[in-house]
């Protein structure tokens, strides 16, 4: 009752996405073979008044293309695998309309992408603008028919309202009150909160997230009978166990459904699981961290997306590379030790931005300057850096210095995205919090990066990062990944 997605939803949305796109596939390619077709008349037209179009449309009115099966198998594999792996169908992930419709749009975007890298690999005939028909109509069925459905639940009729599933919840307090707020959130239209039940008086009368407290628990018999309840809420904090078991056992004689929601919020972690050990119920609090599959997975598309990443940006490497040559002298890199999976050290790379000796020069300038070294202090890093060389300034600004990191991810000392990578000297300033740092591999952007980079505190910092191991998805380190595009071109907090 409390899933915002049911079993019967989650199957429907799953068979309507995978053979929906796979309909859409077959209806691209009839569409694309009738467009040639279309504009003969227009074209003919535009080239009498000397406006060349013929090579815009030759492919489509001459050649001819028919849909390969395999493709249709590619379809029919991609889309359920990325569309499971974006947790498209999970209900936690998807609370709102507009959280559903992004997660749905990212998956579609890297199904999209997955199916034409492999197509360019095989079936290299298939055109383009085939992908650019699929892709707009399986946005527009897919995320429509979500939209659709949405206004659907929203406006039933009266009738369908009054068959609302009427829900109570017993306990005003603070727990009590973000189960309320949760279910308006989540639960959109077949659930009606009727209110609270509280055995504080104060309460009694008062209105909490837009409900009011009814009465008493010794009062639930009545208010369960006069406004036709079936399913409560038990959010009670801890020192009423007592209450709880009597409320529960009242409720259950009056045949109504129970969910009891344990006052346990300092113990939630992404990765609890409930389960049962000789019928007594246990919460399992998981661990920390990417384990299992998500590292492997995690893994896979670091390698692929660097592989091709390190293929695509080769001239980049050559330019900066000669830039750096004829700007200063010293080396192209620069090589340092940082922390990685584990607690292990590994040296990291960067394009050199800085002069020969820079270690020696900022000691000097930081015993000079009792403000650099504040900065530095609070930091670890410099705004206006002394030691920066000229095209090391331009490198910094759009963090194209990070660029060598590739390889580290290649290697697997890094990940594409992670936390922020440290040296052995900030290890102190994590504290306790250095346990979780140690159970990733850091990446080379992360939430730190997206979120404000020089301009957040240090502290701040050490919170992301911890965030970020605590409460790792997929759908999160893709998020990122297209933050961080962002970010770099509005150049903030990168110095």
């Amino acid at each position: 009752m409390l899933r915002r997605f049911s079993t019967r939803r989650v199957i429907g949305l799953f068979l309507f996405d995978w053979l929906g796109s796979i309909g859409i596939v077959i209806l691209a390619t009839y569409l694309r073979l009738g467009i040639g077709r279309v504009p003969m008349l227009l074209s003919d037209l535009l080239e009498e008044i000397h406006i060349p179009v013929r090579g815009l449309w030759a492919g489509l009115r001459y050649g001819e293309f028919y849909l390969e099966s395999p493709i249709l198998v590619l379809v029919s594999i991609i889309w359920p695998f990325f569309f499971v792996v974006f947790s498209v169908y999970d209900g936690r992930r998807n609370g709102t309309l507009m959280a559903e419709l992004l997660n749905v749009l990212q998956a579609i975007c890297i199904s999209t992408i997955t199916l034409a890298g492999l197509l360019y690999l095989t079936y290299r005939t298939t055109p383009r603008i085939l992908f650019m028909i699929f892709f707009l109509l399986d946005v527009i069925l897919l995320l429509g028919y979500r939209v659709g459905l949405y206004f659907i639940q929203h406006g039933m009729t009266g009738q369908m309202r009054k068959d609302r599933r009427v829900v109570i919840v017993i306990g005003a307090g603070q727990l009590g009150q973000d189960v309320v707020s949760q279910l308006v959130n989540y639960s959109r239209t077949y659930l009606k909160i009727i209110g609270y039940l509280d055995d504080d008086l104060e309460k009694l009368g008062n209105i909490f997230q837009g409900y009011p407290v009814l009465g008493t628990l010794d009062q639930a018999e009545a208010i369960v009978k006069s406004h036709h309840v079936e399913y409560a809420i038990v959010a009670l904090p801890m020192r009423a166990y007592e209450r709880l078991v009597e409320i529960c056992e009242t409720l259950q004689i009056l045949s109504v459904q129970v969910h009891v929601i344990p006052d346990l919020v300092a113990l939630t972690f992404s990765n609890a699981s409930l389960d049962k050990f000789g019928g007594i119920p246990v919460i399992g609090l998981g661990l920390p961290g990417i384990l299992g599959w998500n590292r492997h997975l995690k893994r896979i598309f670091d390698v692929l997306a660097v592989s091709v990443g390190l293929i695509v940006l080769s001239p980049l490497f050559l330019i900066i590379a000669v830039l750096i040559k004829l700007d200063s002298k010293g080396s192209i890199f620069f090589y340092h030790e940082r922390i990685g999976l584990n607690g292990c050290t590994f040296g990291m790379w960067k394009f050199r931005t800085m002069m020969e000796g820079a270690d020696q020069l900022l000691e000097n300038f930081l015993e000079d300057s009792p403000n650099l070294k504040a900065e530095w202090d609070a930091k670890f890093k410099l705004k206006n850096d002394p030691r920066k060389t000229r095209i090391g300034r331009i490198l910094r600004s759009w963090s194209l210095d990070e660029l060598p990191q590739l390889y580290n991810v290649l290697k697997g000392e890094m990940s594409l995205v992670g936390p922020r990578p440290i040296v052995e000297a900030e290890i102190r300033r994590y504290r306790e919090d250095i346990s979780m740092y140690k159970k990733v591999r850091p990446g080379l952007t992360g939430l730190w990066q997206v979120s404000g980079r020089a301009d957040v505190s240090y502290k701040s910092r050490i919170g992301f990062d911890t965030y970020y191991v605590v409460n790792w998805s997929f759908w999160l380190d893709i998020t990122i990944l297209f933050r961080t595009f962002w970010v770099l071109l509005k150049r903030k907090g990168a110095f």
